[in-house]
C-alpha cells in the first residue's frame, strides 16, 4: 500500500487489489472516504491537461501539473501528478 500525506492528518491511500486500485482518504488513521477504480483509467486521468474524476464523496480534479481532492464537495487537499502518478507506478 503507498500513501501520500495531504493536510491536518489526512492521507491518501493506494491498496492494490487483483483487478482495481482502492483509493482510501483517511482522517487521523480513521477510514473516511474511498473509491475502487481500474489502474489504466488512473493513469489515463493522469494524462489529460484539465479533468474531474469520479462522482459521489471523493472527487478527483486535475488542472495542469496538480490533483486537488475532495470529499463531500470540500477541498481538503492537492497533490502533484507527480506524486500520484508515482505512487501508482509502485502498483503496477
Amino acid at each position: 500500500m503507498e500513501s501520500i500525506s495531504l493536510e491536518n492528518g489526512i492521507e491518501l491511500y493506494f491498496e492494490k487489489l487483483p483487478h482495481v486500485i482502492r483509493l482510501i482518504v483517511s482522517k487521523n488513521d480513521q477510514e473516511w472516504v474511498c473509491r475502487k477504480e481500474k489502474l489504466k483509467n488512473l493513469l489515463a486521468f493522469t494524462c489529460l491537461g484539465e479533468a474531474h474524476a469520479f462522482k459521489g464523496r471523493l472527487q478527483l480534479i486535475k488542472k495542469d501539473k496538480d490533483i486537488a481532492i475532495q470529499v463531500n464537495h470540500k477541498h481538503i487537499g492537492t497533490i502533484s501528478t507527480g506524486n500520484f502518478l508515482k505512487a501508482l507506478n509502485k502498483l503496477k
